[in-house]
């Protein structure tokens, strides 16, 4: 199977700030029940939080690893001030990363092929990014995937 190169690029992003609701579960046995509740509680009170730098989307910063899964409802801010209780509010650092975007297929295979085929390596001291607009099913194939990658030294 071929894959499409045009659903993929290389990009920087600058420093980020999210204030939103986190969830976390045990990756082997995930439970999309905690996820929908997190998801409900995040639209329920976004409008608390204040500095939005884009109404129409949301991002889901997310991290995981062999036993846990943390996964981020979140609103891009201007900057962490005033952050509503029950939420968390941080930055994420000027990165590089791949953006992939499939209506098709697996966005994260697509990512994974893309690293190793250009020996590229994931930063996974970093978080990866879903941008989603609302309105939309909540589904990577209707998402900008950014997956962060270790900086290079030329």
């Amino acid at each position: 199977m071929m894959m499409q190169i045009s659903q993929i690029e290389i990009v920087t992003l600058e420093a980020k700030y999210f204030i939103g609701v986190p969830v976390t579960n045990v990756f082997q046995k995930f439970d999309s029940e905690r996820m929908k509740e997190a998801n409900q509680l995040f639209l329920e009170r976004k409008n608390e939080i204040k500095g939005i730098i884009n109404e129409q989307e949301y991002v889901c910063p997310h991290f995981a690893n062999d036993i846990l899964f943390t996964y981020i409802y979140c609103m891009e801010v201007e900057g962490i001030g005033d952050v509503p209780k029950g939420m968390i509010g941080f930055e994420v650092p000027r990165q590089r990363y791949i953006k992939v975007r499939s209506s098709d297929q697996d966005p994260y295979a697509i990512s994974q092929e893309y690293l190793k085929e250009k020996g590229i390596e994931n930063n996974i001291k970093s978080l990866a990014l879903e941008v989603f607009r609302f309105g939309e099913e909540q589904h990577f194939n209707n998402a900008d995937i950014y997956i962060p990658i270790v900086e290079t030294k030329i």
